[in-house]
Formats: C-alpha cells, sequence, structure tokens
C-alpha cells in the first residue's frame, strides 16, 4: 500500500491522487519455493504479471521520474531538463563571397 513519496530523501505523505504522480510498474512474477522454471502445459506458462504502486510528491514528480531495473529494482532518474531558446548556439551561414 502506499504510504509516502517513493523518493526515499522525501517523507511526504500520501493522501490524494490527484495531488503528485501514480506510477503503475510491471515487474516479474516472484517464482514460489520448489516451483518448476518452465511449467508443464504453454496455458500455465503465461507468467501472470505482478503490477506495483508507486507515487511521487508533487515536488519530486516535478525533478524526477522512476525507471525499475531488474537487477536493482525501483530507481529514480532525474527528468530531462528542456533546451532554453537563448541558450543554443546560432549557427551563422556563410558564402563562398568574402
Amino acid at each position: 500500500m502506499l504510504s509516502r513519496c517513493a523518493n526515499s530523501s522525501c517523507c511526504k505523505p500520501f493522501l490524494r491522487l490527484r495531488e503528485g504522480k501514480l506510477f503503475l510498474v510491471e515487474t516479474e512474477r516472484l517464482k514460489k519455493p520448489g516451483e518448476p522454471a518452465s511449467p508443464p502445459f504453454v496455458r500455465a506458462r503465461r507468467q501472470p504479471r505482478r503490477v506495483e504502486h508507486f507515487w511521487l510528491c508533487d515536488e519530486c514528480a516535478s525533478e524526477w521520474t522512476l525507471v525499475y531495473d531488474q537487477d536493482r529494482g525501483i530507481g529514480l532518474i532525474p527528468l530531462p531538463r528542456p533546451v532554453e531558446k537563448g541558450s543554443m548556439p546560432q549557427i551563422v551561414a556563410r558564402t563562398g563571397a568574402a
């Protein structure tokens, strides 16, 4: 159950769905102890999805997003910042005539 922001350095409690950003992350299904790696029947080989819920508060969602890595689990990465128009170097076209 969601109780607080997924950012470990933020302690804002989860109160309302309309605040922040909710993430539904599909992770691999965990095998039960003693369960064979591949079930004998084709239909049983389709592993049910495991979906976990994570939430970032408004402040964290404006700077971060969540990613899932099979080896490390859920992690935060910074959102890419849009390039401002004034910060791009202008390219001046030069012709052969001097």
